[in-house]
Parts: structure tokens; C-alpha cells; sequence
């Protein structure tokens, strides 16, 4: 495969758009999909449904990373074809979705948005890919601190355009918008370059799979599902809980998107910059204390100005966190199914996600958002357990 070289520039670039635009498809449904749902009636049930829905193109990335793994597109590349489907079906999805009222016909909202969902999923995993295969391992800190960076620079910038642009127009702009952004690493995309897979150790081969089988990945899995638990169980819910229990307007949900974005922006980047230096155990463990801590901060808030004071750090903590796990995921996967391997990581964290985001959105009615978040910090303490046992079985990534 090619190695980026003297154009890491134009790839790094290319790799952050693709994150910017999940980051805004993100601002969207992680900020304003429940609060827009509540407002024209659709009850909780159904709303956590949907959002779990949403997730499961995600959960199902093996197979599109599978497909990219050992299908070359009609030759033409096996990352770039479909990254470039995967952009156009989004812009397709966003832009018909802006056009339907969900409260007049919600199945119809519902499935344009999982298609939607099922695009973005596509050129995911077929970048991520992309990424682990041209990147020098040296730089999968580096990499992966752009990527997560381009994904909360999107987050910071839309929610507060949304935030702006639904109290003066309607949220059917949201869409509109989402659906241009497509457009820019669509652009990027048709002038990268991809080379053929003919190096015996990047060729396809089911043997890799087998990693999947070995106790250091089975351990490395239930941190991936639990890890996924508290990071975007309670990033799901946050406004969510300021907009149902305390009444905050799309002005002050679009302020949290910022305010939680920028530290999101300045824990991947300190994450991405520092992990070869301190080591991938050490920031593994403060990774995971740092988030256990903000989900208390936001367990203790109970004023939309104290979720708005505390929204840098539980950002700073969810960036810091997000971009060491997929610094290990990018890690451990095998060159030869790198999209294959980085999506089942990313399936199997998608699917914790999946599972909290339908039980907490079930279970707020009778227990509460307070008493989640401090649940959730609380259960975080297994993810350390989880981590002793596995930094004793894979030495390889052990820099320190």
C-alpha cells in the first residue's frame, strides 16, 4: 500500500475532514436529535429506539470493513470507492430528511436518518482503513489526535451554528447543512491516491482473523464495550437532561456543544502528542480516571449553568479518552484486515454504546439523569481491572 511520505500533509488534511463531518452529523444527533424529538412530542421509548437504531450500522462496520478488506471496487481502489459512495449517500440522506416533519411521518424521518447513519458508517470504516494502513506507526498517536481533533472542531462549530440557526429558522436547516459539509472531503477524497495491496503482509488473509480468538483481544474487547459505556452513555444524555429536566433553550445546548468541543479539541490533542512519551499504559489508567471524574462533575450539576461550567472538562476527558482507545485500536490491528480489525473495535464499541444509550434513555424516567452519570463514573472503576490484565498479556504496545 502507498505510504503517505512527503504528502502526509494532504492525507492528515484528508483524515481530518473526514472527522469534521462525522463531527457534525454528531452535533447533531448527540446534541439536538433528542431535544428536536421531544419538542414535537415523539415519546422517550421511542426516541431512545431510534437512537439505538442509529448505532447499529455501526455495530455492523465488520462487514463493511470486511468487504473493503478483500473487494477492490471494480478495481478501482479498496478505500477510496467507497468513501466517495459512502459521502454521496449522506448528502443524499441529509438533504431529502430536511424536507420531513417527524411528527407527521416518523417512520419515514426515522429511516432517512438511519441511512444516513449507515453512509457515514461506510466511509468510517473504510478511512479508518485507510489511515492504519498508510500511517507509520509512529504516528498513530499523532493521526489519531487530528482525527478526533477534526471530529470536535466539527462538534464545537455546528452546535453552535445549530444552536444559532434553530431559534431563528427551523431544524430542517440543520440537515442542509450537514448534507454541504459532505461535499468538502468528497472533493479531498477524488484526488488522494491508493495503491494496490501487493505486498505479501497487506494482502487479505482469513489467518488474521484469528487474533480475534486470543485471550489478549477477548480482554481488550469487554474494554472496548464497558470503556464505551460511560464515555458515550453519558455524552448521549447530557442534553438530553438539560433540555427535559432543565428546560435549557437550543442557545444554551449549542453553547455546551462548544464549551464540551473545545475541551474535547485539547484532550485528544494532549492524548495524541503525549502517549509515545508517557506511555500507552499510563495514559490508558489516566484516561480512565479523568473521565470517571467528569461524569461525577456532571452526576453533581443540577443548573444548566453548572453543566455549562463543567462541559470543558467532561470534554477534555471524552477527547483524551476517545483518542487513546483508538490509538490502541489502531495499534492492534493487523495490516493485512486493517479496516476488518479496526471495525470490529469499533463495532464492539458501538454496540456498548447502543446498549446504554436504549437502557439510560429507558430508565430516566424512574431513576433519573443525576443518578445515571454517577452510576455510570462509578462502574468506569472496572475498566481499571480490566486494563491491569490486559497491559500483563500484550506487551508490544507497552512503551512504558
Amino acid at each position: 500500500m502507498k505510504n503517505i511520505g512527503s504528502k502526509s500533509w494532504y492525507y492528515y488534511t484528508l483524515f481530518g475532514l473526514m472527522y469534521f463531518v462525522q463531527g457534525s452529523a454528531l452535533a447533531y444527533f448527540t446534541n439536538f436529535q433528542k431535544p428536536y424529538l421531544n419538542s414535537v412530542g415523539i415519546e422517550p421509548a421511542k426516541i431512545g429506539l431510534l437512537t439505538s437504531i442509529l448505532l447499529l450500522p455501526f455495530v455492523l462496520k465488520i462487514l463493511i470493513g470486511m468487504l473493503s478488506d478483500k473487494v477492490s471496487f471494480f478495481g478501482l481502489g479498496h478505500r477510496k470507492p467507497y468513501i466517495l459512495i459512502g459521502l454521496i449517500l449522506a448528502t443524499i440522506a441529509f438533504l431529502i430528511v430536511s424536507r420531513v416533519l417527524p411528527d407527521k411521518n416518523y417512520l419515514l424521518f426515522a429511516s432517512l436518518i438511519v441511512m444516513g447513519s449507515f453512509s457515514v458508517a461506510l466511509f468510517d470504516a473504510c478511512n479508518d482503513g485507510y489511515a492504519v494502513e498508510i500511517t507509520p506507526k509512529q504516528n498513530y498517536g499523532k493521526v489519531q489526535s487530528i482525527m478526533v481533533s477534526g471530529k470536535a472542531i466539527g462538534f464545537i462549530i455546528l452546535s453552535l451554528v445549530f444552536g444559532y440557526l434553530v431559534q431563528r429558522s427551523s431544524y430542517s436547516i440543520i440537515f442542509i447543512i450537514i448534507s454541504l459539509l459532505m461535499m468538502i472531503p468528497f472533493v479531498f477524497s477524488l484526488f488522494a491516491e491508493e495503491g494496490k495491496k501487493i505486498s505479501p503482509e497487506s494482502q487479505f488473509d482469513w489467518k488474521a482473523f484469528g487474533l480475534l480468538l486470543k485471550p489478549v483481544f477477548l480482554v481488550f474487547a469487554l474494554y472496548t464495550v464497558f470503556y464505551s459505556f460511560v464515555s458515550f452513555g453519558v455524552d448521549g444524555l447530557i442534553t438530553f437532561y438539560m433540555s427535559r429536566s432543565l428546560n435549557a433553550i437550543e442557545r444554551s445546548i449549542g453553547q455546551y456543544g462548544a464549551l464540551r468541543g473545545t475541551g474535547a479539541v485539547i484532550g485528544a490533542l494532549i492524548g495524541g502528542f503525549t502517549i509515545n512519551r508517557i506511555g500507552y499504559k499510563r495514559m490508558a489508567f489516566i484516561s480512565i480516571i479523568t473521565l470517571s471524574t467528569a461524569a461525577i462533575l456532571m452526576g453533581i450539576s443540577s443548573r444548566v449553568s453548572m453543566v455549562l461550567s463543567f462541559a470543558p472538562i467532561w470534554g477534555f476527558a471524552w477527547g483524551l479518552q476517545e483518542c487513546i482507545f483508538l490509538s490502541f485500536a489502531m495499534a492492534i490491528a493487523d495490516i493485512r484486515i486493517a479496516a476488518s480489525m479496526f471495525a470490529v473495535m469499533m463495532t464492539l464499541s458501538n454496540l456498548g454504546t447502543a446498549i446504554i444509550e436504549g437502557v439510560g434513555t429507558t430508565l430516566i424516567a424512574s431513576v433519573g439523569f443525576q443518578k445515571i452519570f454517577l452510576f455510570l463514573a462509578a462502574f468506569n472503576a472496572i475498566n481499571l481491572v480490566i486494563l491491569y490484565f490486559f497491559f500483563r498479556m500484550w506487551k508490544p504496545i507497552m512503551a512504558k
